[in-house]
């Protein structure tokens, strides 16, 4: 997608507790997407959006990262944040920037606190 106009351009964030689910379903996206033929692993240290050292030596987000997508002739960019509050200047920074919020809820653990 090379000429894409600003109305086609959509900021979503994603937000929920640490261990939800966030960095997974951008993998997702993306696999889906086409941009990767296959999801990475927070165990392995292989997704596309912890790739700093810090991050997958502690299988967590610690920054927000930006994943671009192209889907139905539209640029998605996917604001991965880190769920822990050590981090929440990193997730209000993504927020600030996002059109729309995706809030992402563990199945079985439900909403959690902190």
């Amino acid at each position: 997608m090379a000429n894409v106009t600003t109305e086609r351009i959509r900021n979503v964030v994603l937000l929920s507790h640490s261990g939800a689910g966030k960095t997974i379903l951008s993998e997702a996206m993306l696999l889906e997407a086409g941009v990767t033929t296959r999801m990475g692993h927070i165990e392995d240290g292989t997704t596309a959006s912890d790739y700093e050292p810090e991050e997958a030596k502690r299988g967590t987000s610690v920054q927000t990262t930006v994943l671009n997508i192209s889907w139905r002739d539209h640029k998605l960019n996917i604001l991965d944040t880190p769920g822990y509050a050590d981090f929440r200047g990193e997730v209000v920074s993504g927020v600030r920037v996002a059109d729309s919020a995706v809030i992402v809820v563990a199945a079985q653990a439900g909403v959690e606190v902190g």
